[in-house]
């Protein structure tokens, strides 16, 4: 049950399903939350009111995550009166030199994706004095997430694909990344495997420049294949 006392969250995360998933998981842990969907809203959420914790999504749509932490710090120097705020970077990506820079530009810590129950509660009791007791990890997703989450899972990520199909088509390879990057963040909540994995390849082929195409067009055909085929198993 929410409490009254309960620390304030601001969420930031352009993946409508991640956002669906982790709020209700925060306000299951007691807490009050605030959602956003890129680095301008939470910039102007952080401005407008204080928040005991942010989980801070590394790449957001117009704005990184670390040119976020990166104002906020200014902000606090700026304004030496406002509380400090923590900010911890959420992120699909673990490698040590993307973790580095994240904490360079002023992140207090990185929760990889999917993100754990009980590390949430950690980070909870660490930054706001929230204490919840332990009982282990989360539940698998399977029995953690109702259909209307399953639901908005595939549908952004058919409407995800198709914007991946279109970018494809126009040669825009960092939009691409921007979309399986989202994409793969939305699976990996999810517990979809298969799907995080065809995600995998096509960041792969990605890096093979213009004579990977014919297999980005399989890999995204295949895709397709497995989110239709999920569609028809709900």
């Amino acid at each position: 049950m929410m409490k009254d006392s309960g620390p304030r969250v601001l969420l930031v995360d352009d993946s409508a399903t991640i956002r669906y998933a982790m709020q209700s998981r925060l306000q299951l842990l007691g807490c009050e939350v605030d959602s956003v969907a890129d680095g301008s809203a939470a910039l102007a959420a952080i401005q407008a009111r204080s928040y005991g914790l942010v989980l801070l999504d590394c790449f957001l749509p117009d704005i990184l995550g670390q040119d976020v932490a990166r104002q906020v710090r200014q902000l606090e120097q700026a304004q030496p009166e406002r509380p400090y705020t923590p900010l911890i970077g959420i992120s699909a990506e673990a490698d040590p030199a993307h973790v580095q820079r994240c904490l360079d530009s002023g992140m207090d810590g990185m929760l990889d994706k999917p993100l754990q129950t009980l590390a949430i509660r950690r980070l909870l009791a660490l930054w706001c004095d929230h204490e919840l007791g332990e009982e282990g990890e989360a539940a698998s997703p399977e029995e953690e997430h109702d259909q209307d989450l399953a639901r908005l899972f595939l549908t952004t990520s058919l409407h995800d694909l198709q914007a991946l199909q279109q970018a494809r088509e126009e040669g825009d390879a960092a939009r691409m990344s921007r979309l399986t990057h989202r994409m793969r963040g939305a699976a990996l909540t999810m517990g979809r495997a298969e799907i995080v994995a065809l995600l995998e390849c096509v960041d792969e082929a990605l890096l093979g420049g213009p004579g990977a195409a014919d297999a980005i067009s399989l890999l995204l055909q295949s895709l397709g294949n497995a989110l239709q085929a999920r569609s028809l198993q709900s």
